[in-house]
């Protein structure tokens, strides 16, 4: 048993009443790594005398966060394009010159693969500091089928080794350079079908996404893989209107993904279809700060009644960060969101995303993830950017960061 006393704010996230579930003067009680008690301390159990406690010393209290979008598996280095960027040069300049997503496609079948699952391993250790305990974790940078299995097969190894709980997703991510004529791109996607997204359904995989874009897939192409994954039983998601719109969004609200992501560039008709099929929306904000882009208009997707999630997109090309807690800063000063709205986000919605009812709460039965801040107030971890307030991480009832 773990007791957490001493918080001076709580936020549950109960589904009832206030949005938050904010509590002051809590305890939150973890038992066999679920919640057995998070609530007004004076209405706690009687604590045996063995119970492992820690005082929070008023600090807040909040749920594990929840990484609903990141692509933590790659090798290799990009910070020259980053130069490139800030110095003037688009994402298609560096991608037709070698760069973008093929250059870590090189870098990544060149590593070993005890190589990818070290830096894989570093990277996780970074979400863990800033106090993600569920994390969405795609392939994609291979680019073939024989590759792409390979990337999920090393996140299994990754996801029994780290204390976060990893939700390996299969991403189709663009159609690979030797598909130059319409005949190879079609049997590439063909083969995408029949092979890959079977062999990963048998092989853990919980999701399928796919990007469609230009320069990426086409609509039609989308569509066709979307169908494969849908019949394999996985979960679907979508890269839909990052640079232009293709009208992905609307073909995801229509095939029931769980997830659509990105959206700079969302038409209003498919805001009102992602509304009524309860396809979350999980918006990027370090990929629009990186590649200069419209902010996704959350407050708009809001408004609609779109559920709206965050996620860092971590990848070494268009957003190198593990740091959600960022993301809420740049949600609520760039993109709309209020400060509750973005807790929501990196919590409860992304526990949706994810598929992790259990995730992103302190109730009763769910699961016993939780972060202490440096911080009295919750407001403060998005109005205080730049730096990490996380003290102490716990997942099912064991403290794996501070203490």
């Amino acid at each position: 048993m773990l007791a957490v006393t001493g918080i001076g704010e709580l936020l549950t996230l109960a589904p009832d009443g206030d949005v938050l579930g904010v509590h002051h003067d809590a305890t939150v009680v973890i038992t066999d790594g679920k919640v057995a008690f998070a609530g007004p301390a004076r209405e706690a159990p009687a604590l045996p005398s063995d119970a492992l406690r820690i005082d929070a010393r008023g600090a807040l209290c909040t749920p594990g966060l929840v990484e609903p979008h990141a692509h933590p598996i790659f090798a290799g280095s990009r910070a020259g394009e980053f130069d490139l960027r800030a110095r003037g040069a688009t994402y298609g300049e560096i991608q037709a010159a070698g760069g973008g997503i093929l250059a870590t496609v090189r870098a990544t079948s060149a590593a070993t693969d005890e190589e990818l699952v070290a830096s894989t391993l570093a990277r996780l250790d970074r979400l863990l500091d800033h106090g993600v305990t569920v994390c969405e974790a795609k392939t994609g940078y291979s680019l073939d089928v024989d590759g792409e299995l390979r990337l999920l097969r090393l996140l299994g190894e990754v996801k029994r080794r780290h204390a976060i709980d990893l939700s390996p997703t299969l991403l189709a991510h663009v159609p690979p350079p030797d598909c130059s004529s319409g005949e190879e791109r079609r049997g590439f996607v063909e083969r995408f079908r029949a092979e890959a997204i079977l062999a990963a359904a048998r092989a853990g995989a919980e999701a399928f996404d796919v990007y469609c874009d230009a320069g990426a897939f086409t609509l039609d192409e989308t569509r066709a893989l979307l169908g494969a994954a849908r019949a394999s039983g996985l979960a679907l998601r979508v890269h839909a209107e990052q640079f232009t719109n293709t009208g992905a969004a609307d073909l995801a609200a229509a095939m029931g993904a769980r997830s659509v992501e990105h959206l700079e560039q969302i038409a209003p008709p498919a805001i009102a279809a992602l509304a009524r099929a309860g396809t979350v929306c999980n918006l990027l904000p370090g990929a629009a700060l990186t590649l200069r882009l419209p902010w996704p208009d959350a407050r708009r997707l809001v408004d609609a009644g779109c559920a709206v999630a965050l996620g860092t997109d971590l990848n070494p090309g268009s957003s190198l960060t593990e740091s959600l807690p960022l993301m809420m800063s740049l949600a609520c000063m760039q993109m709309g969101l209020g400060c509750a709205e973005a807790w929501r986000a990196v919590t409860v919605q992304a526990a949706r995303s994810v598929g992790r009812g259990d995730a992103g709460r302190l109730v009763a039965g769910a699961r016993g993830d939780l972060v202490l801040w440096d911080a009295g107030d919750h407001r403060e971890v998005a109005q205080h950017f730049g730096v990490n307030l996380a003290r102490t991480v716990v997942v099912g009832g064991q403290v794996v960061r501070g203490g």
